[in-house]
């Protein structure tokens, strides 16, 4: 072969109309990729019927307007099918997992109105776990046997006695009571006195913070320790004025909205 028959080396434009060239362009083919584009839309009959008719006019458009037009509405096709089908999968995924025996576990203790009923409910789902939900369930245990301190802290902190976290956690009272005890944890407190002649009782309160500070204690509630606090900080001239002790737990931040406790003192008429 001479140097003149030889063919050219492809070149990028070439390339690209190779891979363009592989889109169908015969009537046949052009309507089978339209109505597996619609099948995979899914929806009711009225919506693949419009599905098809709006694919057929893009169709139409890209034989009138020439090749890189043509190009253009392939492509546009091309991702609107693959963002419905990524919705289908993301679809099938939500039904695989939905009516598992978690969701049932989780949507029986959304519903479950004290200790005695989630009890049952764990009975009842957990003799019927699968093997790779009853893995999960294990798994998740173990985390929490090393996390119960910090579980069972802050559910005193919230105002729960030790009786009731021990029934809640399947624990026996005096393994709470031990562990309140070994593990203290540190409250942030913040006293505020309201303004004279202020006398609302609005959320937007002028609340003005006065004094705070941070201590250590051990088993007792937030709210516990926002009425010790207020005793103690109490003075004479305190007495006279609306005063507002609020408790969070230390990294809590100091958001009134959010305290975790608080105590309030009202002046004698």
């Amino acid at each position: 072969m001479t140097d003149e028959q030889q063919p050219d080396e492809p070149n990028a434009a070439e390339y690209r109309r190779a891979d363009s060239a592989k889109m169908p362009t015969t009537p046949p083919g052009q309507e089978a990729s339209i109505e597996a584009m619609v099948a995979a839309m899914g929806g009711t009959e009225a919506t693949r019927i419009h599905n098809r008719r709006k694919l057929a006019e893009r169709r139409a458009m890209e034989n009138a307007e020439g090749t890189a037009m043509g190009r253009l509405q392939a492509n546009l096709i091309a991702e609107f099918v693959r963002f419905e089908e990524e919705r289908a999968a993301e679809r099938r995924q939500w039904d695989a997992s939905h009516g598992t025996a978690l969701d049932t576990l989780a949507q029986g203790f959304r519903t479950a109105r004290d200790t005695a009923a989630r009890h049952d409910l764990a009975e009842q789902v957990g003799s019927s776990l699968p093997l790779a939900e009853a893995g999960v369930i294990r798994r998740v245990a173990k985390a929490l046997e090393a996390a119960m301190p910090g579980v069972v802290v802050d559910a005193r902190v919230d105002g729960w006695t030790a009786k009731e976290i021990a029934a809640e956690l399947d624990l026996t009272p005096s393994y709470v009571y031990r562990i309140l005890r070994d593990y203290p944890w540190e409250a942030a407190w913040s006293l505020y006195v309201m303004p004279d002649g202020w006398t609302s009782d609005d959320d937007d309160e002028p609340w003005e913070r006065v004094t705070g500070g941070t201590e250590e204690t051990a088993g007792e509630t937030a709210e516990e320790v926002a009425r010790r606090i207020l005793d103690e900080q109490l003075d004479a001239d305190l007495a006279t004025k609306r005063v507002r002790v609020a408790v969070w737990r230390a990294g809590d931040g100091d958001d009134l909205a959010e305290a975790r406790g608080d105590a309030e003192h009202e002046p004698a008429a």
